[in-house]
């Protein structure tokens, strides 16, 4: 199956990029479609037409990245600059809020939203995919989010 995604490659990134509308998300797709092809080789064996198989797989892979891009904008949206205010009703404790989360996601937040990292330059420096960064940031914001809510 890898030898089979390599040599359609192209046409693959094509499809992803159609859907996706830009390069770098079209890659990403790409990168972890071949990383779970990797994980489980002898899974496809069987199957007679594995060209539409992964033409298929990338078109599944690309619109759910597209509902995941909006759920995370919703996210983001939604933690708004006015969390930081000094009229808040709550005395906001930024370290504290940033203790609760996971070392992961805490390193994460302060990589993209204090040093302005972009999620693929994370994903190299921590050895992740940028998808996984992206849903690590997005559940970190949510935590944040509930946090202040609630008044920690």
């Amino acid at each position: 199956m890898k030898k089979t995604f390599l040599d359609i490659y192209d046409i693959l990134f094509f499809r992803a990029e159609s859907i996706v509308k830009d390069k770098d998300d079209a890659y990403d797709i790409l990168q972890d479609l071949f990383v779970i092809i990797d994980k489980r080789e002898g899974q496809y064996d069987k199957i007679p037409n594995k060209r539409g198989y992964l033409y298929g797989m990338v078109s599944k892979k690309a619109l759910e990245f597209l509902r995941n891009r909006q759920r995370h904008a919703e996210i983001e949206k939604s933690i708004t600059i006015e969390v930081f205010h000094e009229d808040s009703d709550h005395s906001l404790d930024i370290d504290e809020m940033l203790s609760r989360l996971t070392d992961l996601q805490r390193q994460i937040v302060k990589m993209h939203d204090i040093e302005g990292f972009s999620c693929f330059e994370i994903a190299i420096k921590i050895t992740r995919t940028p998808v996984a960064v992206k849903k690590q940031l997005a559940l970190a914001h949510k935590k944040l989010k509930e946090y202040y809510k609630n008044g920690f």
